[in-house]
């Protein structure tokens, strides 16, 4: 059976070793001072249990021979450096030790779970980045997607009108030119009114240097009883030469949404609330009437202008625009004619009446 050496506390065979009478503790050869392959005497003891032992002036003690004194060592040159003597003071110092490595470990292991949280909050915002670049990533390619390919549908168009203009040109003669660049005119019109879906335009607003017209925009959303965040406003500017001096002259904001719906609500809005005003909208000047109306091609402008020009002259009662389109009516009841060129106004109105004062 294996047993400790009482000397340094490591596991030794008892037959390898020196036995104390005494105490009858085991050790190494080495931890007490005796050479390999020495035979010990009868009753020997431990250099602990010869400290302990009671010494006696006795005349009759031997002296000791040389073999003697080779066999057993000096025991006070022993005890100050023998394993034996100094086993309690050594286990003592590994007991402090010990706990100051188990503090260490202890102080160790939470710094590094505190360290491990910091890092997997790291990691969490890290993901929540990365998450919301990658969005912002689609969304932006969705936008290079859907202007690429607009701009390879109006590239088609316009080969396609091209190829009309090429192709009447050969086939018809000069005479029907004007209307096939009529037509032409009026389709590219048509698509250029249905890039401005999500437009409104907003008149009679005083302008001021340094305004923010996104924030004038939500103002009057909010007075018309929408609700629209800037967020839901692509841009938002004045347009047009601007004309100092002339109050009244106002150049008017054209708003961009995000989605027709909203524009649609915003017009509904300002239908119902015709004859809204900016009091109490923190603008300056006076308290006016402001419009909000589809925001129309310049080419459509001037037909709807020149279009409410002869439908008052012709006393016409109703002309409005729905979705970039112009119509007019004669009376409640009857049915909108469309007007799309100049010469629909003289077709809708009648020649002789236009001519005239209708």
């Amino acid at each position: 059976m294996a047993n400790k050496c009482a000397g340094c506390g490591k596991f030794m065979n008892p037959s390898e070793g020196a036995s104390c009478s005494s105490c009858k503790s085991i050790f190494h050869n080495v931890c007490v001072g005796i050479q390999e392959k020495t035979r010990l005497p009868a009753g020997w003891t431990c250099p602990d249990c010869k400290a302990k032992r009671p010494r006696k002036n006795n005349d009759d003690t031997p002296v000791k021979t040389t073999a003697a004194r080779e066999l057993v060592p000096d025991t006070a040159a022993q005890g100050r450096h023998s394993p034996a003597s100094g086993v309690t003071g050594n286990r003592a110092g590994d007991s402090s030790m010990a706990e100051e490595l188990r503090l260490f470990r202890d102080t160790f292991k939470e710094e590094l779970g505190a360290l491990r949280k910091e890092m997997q909050e790291i990691r969490r915002e890290l993901s929540n980045v990365s998450a919301f670049l990658l969005r912002c990533d689609k969304r932006i390619d969705n936008l290079e997607s859907r202007f690429i390919n607009a701009q390879k549908e109006n590239n088609k168009r316009m080969e396609e009108l091209e190829g009309k203009i090429v192709t009447q040109w050969d086939t018809r003669a000069n005479n029907n030119m004007d209307i096939t660049i009529a037509l032409l005119k009026s389709e590219l019109n048509d698509r250029d009114q249905e890039l401005l879906l999500n437009d409104v335009e907003i008149t009679s607003i005083p302008e001021e240097k340094m305004e923010n017209t996104v924030h004038v925009a939500s103002l009057i959303a909010v007075k018309l009883g929408v609700k629209i965040g800037e967020g839901d406003i692509v841009k938002a500017e004045r347009v047009g030469l601007a004309r100092a001096g002339r109050e009244e002259a106002a150049r008017p904001i054209v708003v961009r949404l995000v989605r027709r719906a909203l524009r649609d609500e915003l017009l509904k809005a300002a239908r119902v609330r015709r004859g809204a005003t900016t009091a109490d909208m923190g603008l300056p000047g006076k308290p006016r009437r402001f419009y909000v109306n589809e925001r129309l091609t310049k080419t459509n402008r001037q037909l709807f202008n020149n279009a409410r020009a002869t439908a008052k002259k012709c006393r016409w009662k109703y002309t409005w625009t729905r979705d970039g389109r112009i119509y007019a009516r004669k009376s409640e009841g009857q049915s909108g004619l469309r007007i799309r060129t100049e010469q629909d106004i003289f077709r809708v109105f009648g020649t002789d009446e236009v001519d005239t004062n209708c």
